[in-house]
């Protein structure tokens, strides 16, 4: 039986700039259902499709979540303020939405023509694309082989395993 991984990267390699304030990093698991399970980055989660099934596991504490593949509609990553005690009003600057599955990477919520890159784990740029007009686009995957791969989408990253 074919064993497909996917591990999702911890280090989110964007820069802000100079700035006082701090942000709160989060993989939001979006179900068919509409529910959602959110990760911490700062635990480090990691996620696994083996056959149907999709489990992901917090490294630091120990959560797990274990469903049919089926359940899972696509995941994204948010990014918070947290409040300093002078700043009360947290901030949610949008959210960037990767859907992953054997043949296609999709990708929303990004602005209107942002490359959407993929490399392989030594830095070869083997998939290209630009969102449209809405902010969305639909890479084709298939032809990539057995591997790590980096996804850069404006200053979104991840990783995942083939």
């Amino acid at each position: 039986m074919k064993k497909y991984i996917m591990a999702i990267a911890v280090a989110l390699a964007t820069t802000f700039g100079v700035s006082a304030a701090d942000y709160a990093y989060t993989l939001v698991l979006n179900r068919t259902d509409g529910t959602k399970s959110n990760f911490l980055f700062e635990n480090i989660p990691v996620a696994t499709i083996d056959g149907d099934v999709l489990t992901i596991v917090e490294n630091i504490s120990g959560l797990s979540v274990e469903l049919p593949i089926s359940e899972f509609a696509s995941f994204t990553f948010d990014k918070e303020e947290i409040p300093d005690g002078i700043n009360n009003v947290a901030s949610n600057y949008g959210n960037v939405t990767f859907g992953l599955s054997r043949e296609t990477l999709d990708v929303m919520g990004l602005s209107e023509d942002v490359t959407i890159m993929i490399f392989d784990a030594a830095g070869k740029l083997r998939v290209e694309g630009r969102s449209d007009v809405n902010g969305a686009a639909t890479l084709n995957i298939s032809g990539l082989d057995k591997g790590v791969y980096i996804v850069k989408a404006g200053n979104n990253t991840f990783k995942f395993i083939r």
